[in-house]
C-alpha cells in the first residue's frame, strides 16, 4: 500500500462532503435529463428578455452557451453544452469507481 492512498482517499472524502448539494424538484431534473443532446450545439439569445430593450448575451461556441434566465428571464445566464456535461459525469464516474475499486483491492490482498 502506497503512502499517499490513505491521505488522497481522506481528500477525496473531504471533497465529496464539501460539495454544496443541488436542490431542485425531481420534474425539473427529469425535464433536464430528457432535454440533453450531446451531439447539438445549443445557441445562444441574441439578448434577454428581448433583443431590443434586453441585455445582449455573449456568443456561444462549442464548450459554452448563454440561456435567459431570472424572475423576468432578463439575464444571461451561463450554461455548457450538453457534451461537455456528459463528459464531465462521465469522467467523476469513472473516478470514483477507480477509488472504490482501488479501495477494496487495497484492503483485501493487503
Amino acid at each position: 500500500m502506497s503512502s499517499y492512498t490513505l491521505p488522497l482517499f481522506l481528500f477525496a472524502m473531504a471533497l465529496l462532503a464539501c460539495t454544496p448539494t443541488v436542490s431542485a424538484d425531481g420534474d425539473d431534473l427529469l425535464d433536464y435529463v430528457k432535454t440533453i443532446e450531446p451531439l447539438t450545439i445549443r445557441r445562444s439569445p441574441l439578448a434577454c428578455p428581448l433583443p431590443v430593450v434586453g441585455q445582449a448575451c455573449p456568443e456561444e461556441n462549442v464548450f459554452w452557451y448563454f440561456k435567459c434566465c431570472g424572475n423576468i428571464a432578463d439575464q444571461c445566464c451561463f450554461r455548457l453544452q450538453d457534451w461537455v456535461t456528459v463528459l464531465l459525469l462521465f469522467l467523476a464516474v469513472c473516478t470514483i469507481l477507480s477509488i472504490i475499486i482501488n479501495c477494496v483491492r487495497c484492503f483485501c490482498c493487503a
